[in-house]
């Protein structure tokens, strides 16, 4: 691995944690597994390996399992090969929520963050029309702390149930929507735009080929940043490119789309990433 490589992949790791839910799929894990029961439950599993250039820096993996009234979606991120000397952070959310027709709502949302020997864990719980309470194993400023208060609302979703939210109620329109995310540290809007109905075909063996749509996400910050990173943020705002691929839900009796590739850049980085033999109800997309 060159010195050059090595600072990319150390400041990707730095991005924010919105970088991260952009690059999210559905995973390899088995963490619900005992919960899908054939006829009741429907199940997302794909997996991404996050490039930068030719060199693999991070696996993803995130698994949803759907009713026709709750969900509950598993996200895992960890560095790839040599990227653990220089990269050694793991990531891990959890969410669970009610889902209606037009509507999908998280109840709780968990945020684990491990680099090297620091451990940081946030927890939240929706409990309507209140505004949503946030725990955490460590200290945020008093300022932080006021500007989340007055940013965060009742309604507001975190980052798995913010694009889950998209591919299940949004499907007539999709990416025609903004939505503000709380993730327990931070406040941002991510503005979806749709630049294109096409037809995904990658090179890439086992990946998903056929109709999507190609949308663009910007994010603007909202609350919870410190002036310094406000300013880098002005200065490299983030923006990526994402496919959702529509699929049958059987269980919803309509079309939700996933994501299944993205693309953009990180600290003036190129990455990609695309889901690797991804699944849906026990069939391949």
């Amino acid at each position: 691995m060159t010195l050059k490589t090595r600072q990319q992949t150390f400041k990707l790791t730095k991005a924010p944690l919105l970088a991260i839910c952009v690059l999210t799929a559905t995973g390899t894990t088995t963490f619900l597994s005992s919960m899908t029961v054939a006829g009741t439950t429907e199940q997302a599993n794909l997996s991404y390996g996050v490039y930068i250039g030719a060199s693999k820096m991070f696996n993803i993996g995130y698994q949803t399992t759907l009713t026709d009234k709750s969900y509950h979606s598993y996200m895992k991120l960890k560095p790839k090969g040599l990227a653990k000397l220089f990269a050694n952070i793991t990531m891990v959310m959890n969410t669970q929520g009610v889902v209606q027709k037009h509507k999908l709502q998280p109840t709780k949302f968990s945020l684990h963050w491990k680099k090297k020997k620091r451990k940081r864990t946030s927890n939240i719980i929706w409990s309507l029309p209140d505004k949503p309470t946030t725990s955490r194993t460590y200290k945020v400023s008093s300022s932080k702390q006021a500007a989340l208060k007055q940013a965060v609302s009742p309604k507001m979703p975190d980052p798995l149930s913010a694009f889950l939210r998209m591919g299940i109620t949004d499907t007539k329109t999709p990416c025609g929507k903004s939505q503000r995310i709380y993730d327990g540290v931070k406040v941002y809007d991510l503005k979806f735009s749709l630049l294109a109905k096409t037809i995904y075909d990658s090179k890439a063996k086992n990946t998903y080929k056929g109709p999507a749509f190609k949308c663009r996400l910007n994010h603007k910050p909202v609350a919870g940043y410190s002036k310094n990173h406000l300013a880098k943020l002005k200065k490299d705002p983030i923006n990526f490119t994402v496919w959702f691929a529509p699929v049958k839900s059987i269980i919803l009796k309509k079309s939700i789309l996933l994501p299944i590739a993205a693309t953009g850049k990180i600290k003036g980085y190129a990455f990609s990433a695309i889901a690797n033999k991804p699944t849906f109800a026990g069939k391949s997309l």
